[in-house]
């Protein structure tokens, strides 16, 4: 009874590290992102699930006058460009388990902040909104 105890409780362990996430951000030194206001997010043309303008609506609420499409589409006003990569995997469910964020300047292409989010399972996860919120945050110094 007690082996089957300590069985479970592995089990148990090894299932809610499973679901950790692991996020990290590295940005240019004395670069201070949040001191432009126009963002453009780089539409992939592979982007079925929305993430460019999820991207583009969360930086809005963040207060940044932000937009997303195609590099053509880019406004001349725009400071920086945000691009990314993102991965989804499916269990029953389609859901996001990594994205890369590339924070670059507009007018030299130049990288000044990347970032990248981890989350190897469903098993306690969050919705790709949340996700995305929470790499965006620390990309951009942002409570």
């Amino acid at each position: 009874m007690y082996l089957s105890r300590i069985r479970l409780l592995v089990a148990a362990s090894a299932l809610a590290l499973c679901g950790c996430a692991q996020i990290t951000t590295r940005s240019v030194p004395k670069v201070d992102v949040t001191a432009h206001k126009h963002v453009f997010v780089e539409h992939r043309l592979a982007d079925s699930f929305g993430v460019a303008d999820e991207i583009a609506r969360q930086l809005r609420a963040m207060g940044y006058d932000a937009s997303s499409g195609a590099l053509t589409m880019m406004p001349p006003e725009t400071e920086l460009i945000v691009s990314y990569d993102d991965m989804w995997t499916w269990d029953f469910t389609t859901y996001m388990i990594e994205i890369d964020m590339q924070v670059r300047a507009a007018h030299s292409d130049k990288i000044l902040a990347v970032g990248h989010y981890f989350r190897p399972a469903m098993v306690f996860g969050r919705p790709p909104s949340e996700m995305i919120h929470e790499l965006l945050a620390k990309l951009f110094r942002h409570a």
